[in-house]
């Protein structure tokens, strides 16, 4: 939220926020609500909405995505920023993004689900080691991690809540797109150049590059899908210099 709101309060717009958490925020007033999966979530939010006059909800809590691009059309009064429902179901399963990405010939990294490999050897046929592992649903590089040949006893306990795929260990980009519902669309290409978790993970610092291949590639990503509105997308190079989108954040990224 943070990131979002200082850019929206130095272009003069007034804010009004969120947040599980009690926050105080010199700027903005932010109400504490319940989480998105609470029953009276969205009435919460709503009710906010409406007592403060609001023009646009912008989410930017993964969690929260799923629950307003399904429910929020019944209190479509209040405009709300997000794609539909089923682009936003693909984009936070990220299975469902690799397999609708190569299905529509965008390039995603080689994967497979855990019950799809019974050996070692199966996964460096199907995935390549090493490996990365990480949950369908998740953020923020929660349980991601890098396997190699010595980590099949590790890889055997995992279910198909997590998906293996190949690592791609080129150079990591985090792309801003913005795909407006008229067709107009911008791509502002950020490089990761420090990752929290070494070789995986959210960045802690990025810088703005020119790499056309990699916006093309979001772009492409993003219309698959059938997205719309602000998007972060993580692209990473193979050995090969071949760029591959491993996941999809439907909303603003942190590095906006």
């Amino acid at each position: 939220m943070k990131n979002v709101a200082e850019l929206l309060l130095e272009r003069k717009y007034r804010v009004v926020g969120t947040d599980m958490r009690y926050l105080e925020h010199p700027k903005i007033q932010v109400y504490q609500v319940p989480p998105a999966n609470a029953l009276d979530f969205l009435a919460t939010i709503h009710r906010i909405a409406s007592d403060e006059q609001v023009d646009l909800i912008i989410p930017t809590v993964s969690e929260e995505l799923p629950v307003f691009a399904r429910d929020w059309q019944r209190r479509a009064e209040i405009p709300i920023l997000i794609s539909s429902a089923q682009a936003v179901e693909i984009a936070d399963d990220k299975y469902l993004t690799s397999k609708t990405l190569s299905t529509k010939g965008v390039n995603v990294p080689r994967f497979a689900l855990p019950s799809h490999v019974h050996s070692i050897d199966a996964v460096a046929r199907m995935v390549g080691l090493p490996c990365v592992s990480k949950p369908r649903v998740g953020r923020g590089g929660r349980e991601v991690a890098i396997r190699t040949e010595k980590d099949w006893n590790e890889i055997a306990a995992l279910d198909d809540h997590y998906i293996l795929q190949e690592f791609a260990s080129g150079t990591d980009y985090a792309p801003n797109v913005f795909v407006g519902s008229d067709g107009q669309s911008m791509v502002v290409t950020l490089e990761k150049t420090e990752l929290k978790g070494g070789n995986v993970g959210n960045a802690t610092k990025v810088q703005r590059v020119i790499a056309p291949d990699v916006a093309e590639l979001a772009m492409a990503a993003a219309r698959a899908v059938g997205l719309v509105g602000p998007l972060d997308i993580d692209i990473r190079r193979c050995s090969d210099g071949v760029p591959v989108v491993l996941e999809i954040n439907a909303r603003f990224g942190a590095n906006i």
